[in-house]
């Protein structure tokens, strides 16, 4: 394995590993956190979106948005171009809920982010599209 290819795993298996011991240190599920991070910007997504979107299994986001909706969190309405495809929304339950348990953790990131500044933080992010596209 060529020393790039080493160095990113490391670099990505740290940030993993630091959204990994935030969730667990705050008794929050690793994947309902991913989850609701891609639920809250949008009114609206397919579980296949929320897969895409997270990097999560199809399996692990079914799990978790069965959950968020026995819990009366995410309600499922018929898709707009395919019926079969469900569409995932925060109730305004899950809405307040999902606010209480990222609020913490976006706080802390905007404090990173400040200090990265934000041509870094553009940087980072133009470089990671670029690595997922490519």
């Amino acid at each position: 394995m060529s020393t790039d290819v080493q160095k990113f795993w490391g670099v990505w298996g740290q940030a993993n590993g630091l959204y990994s011991s935030w969730a667990a240190s705050g008794n929050i599920n690793y994947y309902l956190l991913f989850v609701l991070y891609a639920l809250e910007g949008q009114k609206a997504m397919t579980q296949k979106k929320i897969c895409i979107s997270t990097g999560l299994t199809k399996q692990t986001v079914n799990s978790v948005i069965r959950s968020l909706k026995e819990d009366g969190y995410v309600e499922l309405t018929p898709g707009i171009e395919e019926c079969r495809e469900k569409q995932v929304t925060l109730t305004d339950k899950g809405i307040a809920c999902s606010n209480e348990l990222t609020a913490p953790l976006r706080e802390l990131e905007q404090r990173v982010f400040q200090i990265m500044g934000s041509d870094r933080v553009q940087q980072m992010t133009d470089n990671i599209s670029l690595f997922n596209t490519l």
